[in-house]
């Protein structure tokens, strides 16, 4: 792969995205003169600012996990709780395999380590228009050490399923305003309980400064908590009042994390769509096993509405 790609700007319907084909991240994404998500120039890496969030999001407690009787050791990733947090993918360099001025597919291969020995291959297409605001498309499919892709025969694949989940890391911004003038309106009815490092300990219908429900205004809370028992397909508001300006994002995943942003001194605040809970890969709730050659799609969209 070409180690020097530059990222790609896309432009359609008053959108206007760059993207990087390292980890294939939205580095930024505007409407106008306005920003829906916080520039990735402006956020610490360690915050991970719209990574793409493969083969796992949140966090494996431990950095470790059992599949298929195999214990799995990844490289501790948060010092702080000694979690592999957020995926492999953002390390990887992808290639843009084509491009307009309104989109760009970029592909490529999530190679096999020893904490993860499973070879993925990785499709992501960016498209903006005014119809939908960004649109995100995530595809990836198993590909055994003993199947060709080329070929697209996985009849004689040897190799059990692979693990698997993703998810996004955008952090939502209403333009310049400040995310204490702004509510979010997210219709999750349960909320995880974890330990610091990931651990699900448990559930709890949401109440108080975790009830989204009905478009809270975000002073005074913080929350860096996962969500579930949402719609089937299920939208996210971020809603600054005093201009009528609204940032909406749209996904299917069955989890939402939300995080106030407090190591971006809460520019934003992050949004985050999950096929999973934290720490999915030891409890081996909604972890997706991946047969030799099976495609999973996932992805969401994001668009600016204006009551002036």
């Amino acid at each position: 792969m070409n180690a020097t790609q530059a990222p790609v700007v896309i432009t359609g319907g008053g959108y206007i995205a760059e993207v990087h084909p390292r980890g294939g991240q939205l580095l930024s994404l505007a409407n106008g003169q306005d920003d829906l998500i916080v520039p990735a120039a402006n956020a610490p890496s360690e915050a991970y600012p719209g990574a793409v969030l493969v083969p796992w999001p949140n966090r494996i407690c431990g950095a470790s996990y059992v599949h298929d009787e195999t214990t799995y050791e990844l490289p501790v990733t948060e010092e702080e709780t000694g979690a592999a947090i957020h995926g492999l993918l953002h390390d990887t360099q992808l290639s843009v395999l084509s491009s307009t001025e309104d989109s760009v597919h970029l592909t490529g291969f999530l190679e096999p380590t020893e904490g993860y020995p499973f070879r993925l291959e990785i499709s992501l297409i960016y498209r903006v228009a005014a119809a939908f605001g960004l649109s995100t498309t995530l595809s990836v499919r198993y590909i055994p050490d003993d199947a060709d892709p080329d070929v697209d025969d996985f009849d004689k694949a040897s190799q059990a399923p692979a693990p698997f989940a993703a998810g996004f890391h955008p952090y939502l911004t209403a333009g310049a305003a400040k995310l204490e003038e702004c509510r979010l309106r997210l219709p999750a009815q349960v909320m995880a309980l974890t330990k610091a490092d990931g651990q699900l300990i448990g559930r709890q219908k949401v109440k108080g400064d975790f009830d989204l429900t009905a478009g809270p205004l975000l002073t005074g809370r913080t929350i860096d908590h996962a969500f579930t028992s949402l719609p089937q397909q299920w939208s996210a508001e971020l809603i600054h009042g005093p201009s009528g300006f609204l940032v909406r994002m749209i996904g299917d995943t069955p989890w939402v994390q939300v995080y106030t942003g407090e190591r971006l001194d809460r520019a934003g605040v992050a949004v985050e769509p999950m096929t999973s809970p934290p720490n999915a890969f030891n409890s081996g709730e909604d972890v997706v096993h991946l047969a030799p050659g099976e495609w999973f799609r996932t992805g969401f969209t994001i668009e600016a509405i204006r009551h002036d």
